[in-house]
């Protein structure tokens, strides 16, 4: 098996191969120990060029400059639109609730219910109450029949 040399696996860290040549190390490097820990070794060395870093870095702060906004005037505007968010929630439910009211939908759902639905009727604790007495009276009463015959 021939091994990678040092020059190419620097220029593959430095990413500076065609994607072909890309294909190949990294197949390689998948079978080959050797090969991949020299690699690892050359990863580990390696470092960028201070005039790369530099202008990366700089690159970095610019962006974070451009996206950072005046904190007290972000505070504001953020208010500003939640008060205007919620005043058209409002109008939007106030709308609603007048077009309904208007076209009688909520006449119809009062009309679902019939008046009987609504009538108090007797809880399940007192049926059972009444029940229960009706039982032992009927039960006292054949009680005081046997014992007068």
């Amino acid at each position: 098996m021939k091994h990678i040399e040092t020059t190419r696996l620097e220029a593959y860290i430095e990413d500076s191969l065609s994607d072909h040549e890309r294909w190949e190390i990294e197949d390689h490097l998948d079978v080959c120990d050797l090969c991949f820990e020299a690699y690892m070794t050359s990863i580990e060395t390696w470092t960028l060029e201070p005039s790369l870093a530099m202008d990366f870095t700089d690159q970095t702060f610019d962006q974070i400059i451009k996206k950072q906004v005046m904190p007290g005037k972000e505070a504001k505007r953020s208010a500003v639109q939640k008060q205007k968010r919620t005043l058209v929630h409002y109008g939007l439910a106030a709308g609603l609730t007048m077009i309904l009211m208007i076209s009688g939908v909520f006449e119809q759902v009062l009309h679902v219910f019939d008046e009987d639905s609504f009538k108090e009727r007797p809880s399940i604790s007192k049926n059972i109450v009444s029940e229960t007495d009706r039982l032992l009276q009927k039960v006292n009463e054949d009680m005081r029949s046997d014992a007068d015959e």
